[in-house]
């Protein structure tokens, strides 16, 4: 995203829409994503809705030269 447009709860908006799709009319009960750990502000927006960290993929994915590490966060509907 750009840095321009970050800070201006369009993220939260997209994701709220999307939990409310998949809980609500497609009776998706469980929703996982994969994160780099060093996206703090993601990070921050999954666990404002409700998504938990529930592991780490260490070496995961190639990004800028070297390998990086995710987590993998899910939201279950309880």
């Amino acid at each position: 995203m750009r840095s321009d447009a970050q800070g201006q709860g369009i993220g939260s908006q997209l994701l709220e829409a999307a939990i409310e799709l998949a809980e609500h009319w497609l009776a998706i009960t469980r929703i996982e994503l994969e994160v780099y750990t060093d996206n703090e502000a993601a990070v921050a927006l999954y666990r404002k809705f409700g998504f938990e960290v529930e592991g780490t993929a260490r070496g995961y994915a190639f990004r800028n030269g070297e390998l990086a590490d995710v987590y993998l966060m899910a939201r279950v509907k309880g």
